[in-house]
């Protein structure tokens, strides 16, 4: 596989993790193809804020696997965006 990039949704409803492998079009114009994507349910969050790290952690860890399963290989490294103010 390619060079991949990875990044975590952390929201208040949902936890997304998606993978997408970085190609090249017929003009050597970079572009994306997601490799793959994992969901989960958002627990210990609440609008923006960590109240529960463990709930939160399980959660992350959840969607991170689902989507390690989907593309066949580990995420490694993923940058993350968490709404919410900071």
């Amino acid at each position: 596989m390619q060079e991949v990039i990875s990044a975590i949704d952390i929201g208040t409803t949902k936890i997304c993790a998606l993978t997408a492998e970085v190609t090249h079009d017929s003009l050597g114009n970079p572009a994306l193809r997601v490799v793959g994507e994992g969901q989960a349910a958002s627990r210990g969050i609440r609008r923006g804020v960590v109240v529960n790290v463990q709930e939160a952690a399980n959660a992350i860890a959840e969607a991170v696997e689902l989507c390690e399963r989907d593309m066949g290989q580990q995420v490694v490294s993923a940058y993350v965006g968490i709404a919410g103010s900071h």
